[in-house]
């Protein structure tokens, strides 16, 4: 096998930063993005793709809406208290920087982002 150094493309935008740092055919993927105080991220869903949220540094509220009860869950997560959240398929959801520094965000997704089929869908929580 060859090792190699990779590059990384930065995606950025006012809220903060992306990078799609890992990619697994199988297994899905892994990126890591940054978010301003006060930045929200997502407000979307997927019918079929898995998520698992893992705030590596600062403060975020975690909100997640079931599309067909309305249920509403809340998460308070740090990265001085680590733990991970899943991300429900057919559950809207977002992430809210609430902290006063950058937040540091790592995601897992079950499978590879796919621009001709993004499995994303616009909704607020």
């Amino acid at each position: 096998m060859e090792y190699e150094a990779k590059n990384l493309e930065v995606k950025t935008d006012a809220r903060g930063g992306l990078i799609e740092v890992f990619k697994f055919p199988h297994d899905g993927q892994v990126f890591y993005s940054t978010s301003k105080p006060g930045v929200v991220r997502g407000n979307h869903y997927h019918t079929h793709k898995k998520e698992r949220f893992f705030v590596v540094e600062g403060r975020a509220k975690i909100r997640m809406r079931n599309r067909a009860t309305g249920e509403i869950k809340e998460y308070i997560v740090s990265g001085d208290a680590p733990q991970t959240v899943d991300m429900i398929p057919n559950w809207t959801h977002n992430i809210e920087n609430i902290g006063e520094g950058e937040m540091k965000l790592l995601v897992w997704a079950n499978e590879l982002f796919d621009p001709a089929n993004t499995d994303t869908f616009a909704d607020p929580v």
